[in-house]
């Protein structure tokens, strides 16, 4: 876990990666300035996970007190009952 005093610019990434059952490997890197703007305007909607598996607006706010506190690291680990698997990781 990495904390700073003071952050005025903020290099961490937000990155999701989504390995689904299909062979799709898909990895999205973020800037975190980005992704605090981003879901503090209409939460995980910009990503467009389309899954019945996910509570996306109790992620959205595990992803923000994420962010808030500077932590890092992995966030979430999803595995779908067709073995698609989804990876939140702040670097």
């Amino acid at each position: 876990m990495r904390s700073k005093a003071v952050n005025l610019i903020d290099d961490r990434l937000f990155k999701v990666k989504i390995l689904s059952s299909g062979g799709d490997n898909i990895n999205l890197k973020f800037p975190v300035e980005f992704v605090k703007r981003m879901v503090k305007i209409n939460g995980l909607k910009w990503l467009n996970l389309k899954t019945d598996v996910l509570d996306t607006d109790n992620l959205a706010k595990t992803v923000m007190q994420a962010l808030d506190y500077n932590l890092t690291g992995n966030i979430v680990n999803i595995k779908t009952k067709n073995n698609d698997l989804i990876k939140i990781n702040i670097d």
